[in-house]
């Protein structure tokens, strides 16, 4: 049956199902099992949802045109009601839209987007990918309903630097929520959507304003996430200690500190060999055969990452970039998906906080210490072997120090 989420907040629960709206789950009938968009409370139920058909592209580009008149009066309606909810100060993330607004239009509303939802589940091709794009969009879903504790006040002091003003700014007017988008770039790393909290590109001067909902932060990053992609897209073991002390120790001659070895390794990653003696790029380029990966992952024009996702277009000077990048980012999402999956099972109420680039930060209760050791064990265990986690804990975003556990 289709059916409507008619909002996506944990607590505003209402559908719109069999020309009706329901407000009370236990009357939500049994076979509800299509819909538009994913809502957190119906994660325990079997649904397919259409938005994840489109992998990112815009409705626009798939809506049939007999549909596209009637789509464009009901988002018209939509923007209307949200600019004088705004007006008249009603904030629509502690309010139920459904609430907000006359039945009629919900009514009217849902009907074209069961129109929309049906045309695409039966016209446009099951992503192959379906099965990630869903689990991955639940959890960021879910992220994104979880308020960011931030202290404005300390946030406000930086409105006199020039150099940090604008950035203070944003994060003031910003809603206090994370809303990520899975489908913001090519190769599939997440980019935060206007006006939600700029959590990826928040200077480090501001991060010691953001605080957890429980007792402390921990983060658990990759130790050389891209480096150790590289590996294991090579079928190489992992080492065990810190990527870029084994490049210096194992590989390179001239460079006298792990610092130096990272600028240099990467320098020579992405084609810049000038900054690498010559001894050092012949031992590089026999360890790391770049070349074979291209033949392995690229036709001449599409990249395919052994998760299977394809991007096209790809010049030979950005392929091994991106086959890098992507392959990196999605493992990192796979390790997010169990660490959540852990937490919503086990914990007393701990929860991931963040996604930033290869790191994920869980919001931890104290009383969930004894599930530390479980938590690194499943971040350190990927497709490509056991990666190096680095280890943080702090009682801000801006004030973790690395720790050890076990």
């Amino acid at each position: 049956m289709l059916f409507q989420t008619l909002d996506d907040k944990t607590e505003c629960v209402g559908v719109y199902a069999d020309n009706q709206l329901i407000f009370d789950p236990t009357g939500f009938p049994p076979e509800l099992n299509q819909t538009w968009k994913y809502a957190p409370y119906l994660r325990d139920l079997e649904v397919e949802y259409a938005s994840f058909y489109l992998e990112g592209k815009p409705l626009s580009e798939v809506i049939p045109e007999y549909l596209k008149d009637d789509w464009a009066n009901a988002s018209e309606k939509v923007v209307a009601f949200r600019r004088s909810l705004a007006l008249a100060q009603v904030d629509t993330y502690e309010n139920c839209f459904f609430d907000l607004v006359p039945e009629r239009f919900l009514i009217e509303f849902c009907e074209v987007k069961n129109k929309i939802t049906e045309y695409i589940l039966k016209n446009v091709q099951k992503p192959a990918r379906y099965n990630f794009y869903k689990h991955v969009g639940m959890m960021l879903d879910d992220l994104s309903h979880r308020k960011v504790t931030i202290d404005r006040q300390k946030i406000t002091t930086y409105l006199q630097s020039p150099k940090l003003k604008s950035h203070a700014n944003n994060i003031l007017e910003a809603n206090p929520y994370v809303k990520y988008n899975q489908f913001g770039t090519r190769t599939g790393r997440l980019t935060t959507k206007k006006g939600s909290v700029p959590i990826l590109t928040m200077n480090k001067e501001f991060r010691s304003a953001v605080k957890p909902q429980n007792d402390y932060y921990l983060e658990l990053d990759f130790n050389g996430a891209e480096v150790r992609t590289l590996l294991g897209l090579l079928g190489k073991e992992q080492p065990p200690g810190d990527v870029h002390d084994f490049h210096l120790n194992e590989i390179f001659t001239e460079v006298e500190t792990r610092d130096q070895a990272k600028v240099a390794f990467f320098a020579w990653l992405y084609g810049s060999r000038s900054a690498v003696i010559k001894s050092d790029v012949a031992k590089l380029t026999k360890f790391y055969e770049k070349d074979s990966l291209l033949e392995k992952y690229w036709d001449g024009n599409t990249v395919t990452t052994p998760f299977k996702k394809q991007i096209p277009d790809t010049s030979k000077h950005h392929a091994l970039n991106y086959l890098i990048q992507s392959t990196a980012a999605e493992l990192t999402l796979k390790q997010a998906l169990k660490l959540e999956y852990l937490l919503r099972k086990q914990s007393h109420g701990s929860h991931i906080a963040f996604l930033i680039h290869d790191a994920v930060v869980i919001d931890m209760k104290s009383e969930d210490d004894d599930l530390l050791k479980s938590l690194v064990a499943l971040m350190s265990s990927t497709n490509f072997g056991t990666f190096r986690v680095n280890i943080k804990k702090g009682k801000t975003l801006g004030s973790m120090k690395d720790i050890q556990i076990g």
